[in-house]
């Protein structure tokens, strides 16, 4: 590239174009975007400072009120994003539209009905690094995931606000608002093939002998201390502003008790996992997520029956580990 041509490398590389891209996209969705979402918190020397995300979008589909809270990454198209396997379900409780983040803790009305969705959005991750031609990189990823975590629990308390407050509620309450932190990348997205090694990685000839190219992953994310510190703190400012017996009273969630729930929220539930796409003209991941968030929030004739033949085979499978169960004890005596 000769120096003359530099600028466009060096604007690319600012984001600002897959930014602006990214919001044309969602305002053909009908989305109601905004760049730059700010928020506060302490840095590392424990000074207060300005954090922020690009695009906060929401996608209103009544009752439902989809809160996109996306960070653009624009790498070359040779950089490659490369996440370990993990498996849904397992202690985690990572379901397959738990990404989504429902939040209904203050609806009289109304609550999330598709935690038993049949299918995922895409394969669930763990850990994940950048690598380019210069070598791998680290904090890509983790800064990105940092900036979207600690936004998290302003954006859920907001749809609490809007549930509970006189005014607002009287046209939010019912209203299912949901969080969805996204990570939109020109990067070659990668989850490894389950069972790989360290030496069938050093025998490997290219990555996708390891590896399979994903358009779409979701991120398993757990809370450390700090973070966990940070929502319990938000929270219990919004519980200071609306005072607590009042939202002890309004509270209809998985448990009675206000400071329970709030607790799990920061530390199971904000955020439990993230979403990364791929996005590139031609292959853009984002159609497929707002496809899959389509037919969650309106479910068609085949997802029903999906549900149901679930749920049969599931209960096969409890009858069938009940009859060995019984057979065993009548083994023993």
């Amino acid at each position: 590239m000769s120096k003359d041509n530099k600028w466009k490398d060096y604007l690319l590389k600012s984001g600002i174009p897959l930014e602006y891209e990214i919001k044309e996209f969602l305002d053909k969705k009908m989305c109601v975007s905004n760049f730059e979402y700010t928020y506060f918190r302490k840095d590392k020397s424990n000074e207060i400072t300005e954090f922020s995300y690009d695009i906060d979008s929401s996608y209103i589909k009544p009752p439902h009120f989809v809160d996109l809270m996306i960070e653009c990454k624009y790498r070359h198209e040779s950089t490659k994003w490369l996440f370990l396997p993990e498996s849904y379900g397992g202690p985690d409780e990572i379901e397959f539209t738990s990404f989504m983040h429902p939040n209904d803790h203050f609806n009289k009305d109304g609550h999330f009905r598709f935690s038993n969705f049949p299918f995922p959005l895409a394969p669930l991750c763990s850990k994940g690094i950048e690598l380019t031609s210069q070598g791998q990189n680290p904090k890509t990823i983790t800064q990105a995931i940092s900036q979207l975590s600690y936004a998290m629990a302003e954006r859920v308390t907001n749809g609490m606000y809007h549930q509970i407050d006189e005014v607002l509620s009287k046209s939010f309450n019912g209203t299912i608002f949901h969080n969805i932190p996204i990570i939109v990348t020109t990067a070659e997205l990668y989850r490894i093939k389950e069972n790989s090694s360290i030496d069938s990685i050093k025998q490997s000839g290219d990555i996708e002998e390891i590896a399979t190219k994903e358009n779409c992953l979701v991120i398993k994310n757990k809370a450390g201390v700090d973070l966990e510190n940070y929502n319990l703190l938000i929270f219990q400012n919004f519980v200071n502003e609306f005072g607590k017996e009042k939202l002890q009273k309004k509270l209809n969630s998985f448990n009675k008790d206000l400071d329970f729930v709030l607790s799990v929220i920061a530390k199971h539930y904000c955020p439990t996992c993230f979403v990364v796409v791929h996005y590139s003209k031609e292959n853009n991941g984002l159609e497929n997520f707002f496809s899959y968030i389509d037919r969650v929030i309106k479910p068609d004739k085949e997802i029903f029956e999906l549900i149901e033949k679930n749920y049969e085979e599931s209960q096969e499978r409890l009858k069938k580990l009940k009859e060995k169960m019984d057979e065993k004890r009548k083994t023993k005596s």
